[in-house]
């Protein structure tokens, strides 16, 4: 197993329990206020780390196809695990704060929400190059 397939799988697991450990504080909201509804930014950060837990664990086949060297292969997954870490803040912060809408509130987890996108991109278009180059 390469260290960029370790990366992914222990980053993937420990997004995943994040969003798993999420649902208790929905639950808890839910039981406490008899309110069918959760507020927004726990849903977001809840089911948007669920699957970003699973999309980095599809994303070791992405590492094992890549035709580049282990140090692209590296940062990619590096890329993609921090992009999941910066999102799940943002959303996770915008619950605790009680933002609405994080657009219309001009949340301050604006930069973390870019730089999880922007770290995001990055990696993946770095594991696309090694998967077009291995076809």
């Amino acid at each position: 197993m390469t260290a960029p397939d370790k990366i992914l799988i222990i980053g993937g697991l420990l997004t995943l329990t994040y969003g798993s450990l999420l649902g208790y504080p929905m639950i808890a909201i839910r039981m406490r206020s008899g309110n069918p509804a959760t507020p927004r930014y726990l849903t977001v950060a809840h089911v948007g780390a669920v699957m970003q837990g699973v999309i980095l664990l599809g994303l070791v086949w992405a590492a094992r196809l890549s035709d580049l060297s282990s140090a692209w292969n590296t940062t990619a997954a590096w890329l993609v695990v921090v992009s999941g870490i910066l999102i799940a803040a943002k959303d996770t912060i915008n619950w605790l704060t009680g933002v609405g809408d994080e657009f219309a509130d001009k949340s301050r987890t604006a930069p973390l929400g870019l730089a999880g996108a922007l770290t995001l991109t990055i990696g993946l278009a770095i594991f696309i190059v090694g998967d077009l180059a291995a076809l």
